[in-house]
């Protein structure tokens, strides 16, 4: 699935992509995402089983607040982030300088400069709908995931949420806005076995200097809930040669 005008070439779109983030670096925007969207981020990692070891890949990783947010976690493993935005990978190499196990390089989804099979698990938080082909992005995914890794998904950005509607007009972007069902089809369709879907709401507490409007607005996105798609890459067999012979004289 592409973006919904055909007309618009990829990398129209990627291009147009970029120079939005990168301006909201510059007008200060950018900072305020891990305000927006860390206690949502909290209680869906709240529901991962994430061991010290673990590889994790950040789609759209914004200012690198989800890299701070694990690093302690990932004492023995290592952070990557990516994002199209090269102002906003400065940003989070600047504030994730003092991170001995993360790194961070610009590239969008649908391109990851990274070898297969690597990351334990892959996060994309408030970023999936902006990726110009969803299934190319959700296929290079299901490539740098390791066998028995997994995929989660976060995103306030689908057709069941009517708070959220017009986000891609007031952010002058094709965004791509699908069901629960079209979510979790775009990644079946890319390889990942057991795909669910669930709606987490935000219990974060909502400025008291918002108008009536959008409080009521807020109070509503809220209590819906994001929506968090997750599934995983189905493990290698196991190996059918017998087990060595600790043994055996080698000769």
């Amino acid at each position: 699935m592409t973006v919904d005008n055909p007309q618009q070439p990829i990398e129209h779109c990627l291009n147009a992509i970029r120079d939005t983030f990168d301006c909201w670096v510059r007008t200060g925007k950018a900072a305020g995402m891990e305000r927006r969207h860390k206690r949502l981020a909290e209680l869906m990692l709240a529901r991962i089983d994430m061991p010290s070891t673990a590889r994790v890949l950040d789609v759209g990783c914004g200012d690198g607040w989800v890299a701070r947010l694990l690093a302690e976690q990932l004492e023995d493993g290592a952070f990557v982030g990516i994002d199209i935005s090269n102002e906003i990978i400065r940003a989070a190499r600047s504030t994730c300088d003092h991170l001995d196990n993360a790194l961070f390089a610009p590239a969008p989804a649908e391109q990851i400069p990274w070898a297969e099979d690597y990351f334990t698990h892959v996060l994309s938080i408030e970023s999936a709908y902006y990726w110009p082909d969803i299934s190319l992005a959700s296929t290079e995914i299901y490539r740098v995931t390791a066998y028995g890794g997994s995929f989660h998904v976060l995103i306030n950005y689908y057709s069941e949420n009517p708070f959220s509607e017009g986000w891609d007009t007031e952010a002058g972007l094709a965004m791509h806005r699908l069901s629960r069902d079209e979510w979790a089809g775009v990644f079946r369709e890319s390889g990942f076995h057991d795909v669910s879907t669930a709606q987490i709401p935000d219990d974060s507490q909502i400025s008291p200097d918002k108008s009536p409007e959008e409080r009521a607005t807020r109070e509503g996105l809220q209590r819906l809930g994001a929506l968090y798609v997750t599934g995983r890459k189905p493990a290698l067999p196991p190996t059918t040669e017998p087990a060595p012979d600790p043994f055996r004289v080698i000769r």
